[in-house]
């Protein structure tokens, strides 16, 4: 999600994952809903204040996110309150729209532009660098291969998602594309999460501070 707030008013970054249909209202923690016959993502990014008001903190909720069958696009609205009526004004479509099955085809591998844009933001892709460049780094020799099972379906391509993942992080990390790439990738992530497992469970929840 992210890595901005979805509000289109708002520039702060997404620091916690909300759900646009509740867990409780779902009988479950579901990725995926549908709506109106359509298939959509159920989870965008936004800040923490912009949470709260979604949400609903002290004096209650402030603002909440709708979908428009108009232009199948989910919106963000300001609430008002009228006595015992709740009014949803619609302000502007969410600057990251969820994904759905078409746009993620759309960006499959063999698509136009699929290379350069991530498949859930829609963001550029950076570039990563030909060969690891952290200290103290060494090659995989003799190497093992460690295979992982991943959906492929018209509503998730798990295959191009994790290159996807694993190409942006290992940017931050600096890991290039090389044999083991991927292995200086995730362990250092997998690391972190186990280091500050609290936070990252409240992250995906979308219950962090």
């Amino acid at each position: 999600m992210g890595p901005y707030c979805s509000n289109p008013s708002c520039h702060r970054v997404a620091e916690h994952c909300h759900h646009l249909a509740r867990r409780s209202q779902l009988s479950g923690d579901y990725a995926w809903i549908e709506l109106h016959g359509q298939i959509v993502g159920n989870l965008t990014g936004l800040c923490v204040q912009c949470h709260d008001d979604i949400t609903g903190s002290v004096g209650g909720h402030k603002a909440a996110i709708r979908w428009q069958m108009a232009d199948s696009k989910f919106w963000w609205c300001d609430l008002l309150s009228h006595g015992n009526t709740i009014e949803y004004r619609p302000q502007d479509p969410l600057t990251h729209q969820p994904p759905t099955p078409e746009t993620l085809a759309s960006r499959a591998p063999g698509h136009q532009g699929s290379e350069d844009n991530c498949p859930f933001c829609g963001q550029h892709k950076r570039r990563r660098p030909s060969s690891p460049s952290l200290p103290g780094r060494r090659r995989l020799t003799p190497r093992k291969t460690w295979t992982v099972r991943v959906p492929d379906e018209a509503a998730e391509d798990g295959a191009n998602v994790l290159d996807t993942l694993v190409a942006e992080i290992g940017v931050l990390l600096g890991v290039g594309e090389d044999s083991g790439g991927r292995y200086f990738t995730l362990v250092p992530s997998m690391t972190y999460c186990l280091q500050d497992g609290q936070r990252f469970l409240d992250a995906i929840k979308g219950t962090g501070g």
